[in-house]
């Protein structure tokens, strides 16, 4: 059996490097030939904040030399779209000209927040139908998350959720050494305007901390034109002397990094859809490395710290507040929520164990 795992983004966004790369390599240790195919990768395609440079015409250059590869492979390959997005094209028609199964992986939610179709037909969001549209004609969904999962079977019943998980051998704590501070921790990118929103709360909830622990620090490592714009008010912040601010750091350099945070944070301020449909990497990185997490109470988090033993589930600012400076004055407490997020990543969410199910997937198809 074979798998051709198509992306549009590069090794070093979390969708390509966990769900594609990743998998793949998980697959393969279970009788699957998994290869990947993605368009920066194989291309020289543009992602991430750059591929708003490229045009409608780079696109459909991109595609058609895809299309010209994804062709030769055989009629029993199965081809795994992640995400809907113009790579989208080239899979589909090679697939319907050689009649490949598909399988539609989806992890985020890149459609309008409330989609309608008027007068009963026509969508205000095109990618909604065509999400739809590849919904129904796929012979399986992959969904990452539970709200994906419930919003996916309305179109194909044949779905299951397969949570992004974390690769537990390089997310591997070392010993604690405990140190002067507390240190917590935000790591990701900041595109868009929500997430630098996000950013700015956490600064608010840290500012208040700090008031009352002189012993805590921030860490804030990431990459984005917004997460930059964060850079600069840091500037005027009044515990700027305890906030450290990182840029992008690679992937393979991240489980060195969490080794020397102790508290990882999640905020997300706006109850949308898009934050109930994504599946929290960095919040499994933490967990990996036997690190409490602080989460707002949305979206998938709920489902992996619902009864709150391996991290916090904070509804508001308070709440927030509340969790950082708990943790910040009991350190026999950030000891116990990280050893149990340990145990809960290395049962669930861990890439062998997820690998195999995936694998089962494919074999049933």
């Amino acid at each position: 059996m074979k798998a051709v795992f198509i992306t549009r983004e590069g090794y070093a966004l979390s969708g390509a490097r966990v769900r594609c790369y990743n998998f793949a390599r998980e697959l393969c240790r279970h009788g699957v030939d998994a290869q990947v195919f993605s368009f920066p990768e194989q291309l020289g395609a543009k992602f991430g904040e750059h591929e708003f440079q490229m045009s409608f015409y780079d696109k459909a250059v991109l595609n058609l030399r895809a299309f010209q590869a994804l062709v030769r492979e055989p009629q029993d390959t199965i081809f795994i779209l992640q995400r809907v997005n113009y790579h989208a094209a080239a899979p589909l028609f090679a697939a319907l000209l050689k009649r490949n199964r598909v399988v539609f992986d989806c992890d985020d939610w890149n459609i309008r927040e409330n989609p309608v179709y008027h007068l009963g037909f026509y969508p205000s969001s095109k990618m909604e139908y065509v999400t739809r549209r590849i919904a129904k004609r796929a012979r399986a969904c992959i969904a990452a998350s539970k709200f994906l999962e419930s919003y996916l079977f309305d179109f194909n019943p044949a779905v299951h959720y397969l949570p992004t998980g974390v690769d537990t051998d390089l997310f591997c704590p070392k010993a604690d050494l405990p140190g002067p501070g507390v240190i917590f921790s935000w790591i990701g990118t900041a595109y868009h305007e929500e997430m630098g929103a996000n950013l700015r709360f956490l600064l608010d909830c840290f500012s208040e901390v700090a008031d009352r622990h002189g012993h805590v620090a921030l860490s804030l490592a990431g990459e984005g034109s917004y997460f930059d714009a964060i850079k600069k008010e840091i500037s005027g912040h009044k515990h700027k002397e305890k906030i450290e601010i990182l840029s992008w750091i690679s992937p393979d350099k991240v489980p060195e990094y969490l080794s020397n945070i102790d508290v990882g944070l999640l905020p997300l301020i706006q109850d949308t859809k898009f934050n109930r449909a994504k599946s929290p990497t960095k919040l499994f990185e933490y967990m990996s490395m036997a690190k409490p997490t602080i989460a707002s109470d949305i979206g998938e988090a709920k489902n992996i710290l619902g009864d709150q033993e391996a991290g916090f589930l904070a509804k508001n600012r308070n709440e927030f507040i509340s969790a950082m400076c708990r943790l910040a004055e009991n350190t026999p407490l950030r000891r116990k929520m990280g050893s149990k997020a340990k145990e809960d990543v290395e049962k669930k969410y861990s890439l062998k164990v997820l690998g195999r199910q995936l694998a089962d997937i494919l074999k049933s198809l």
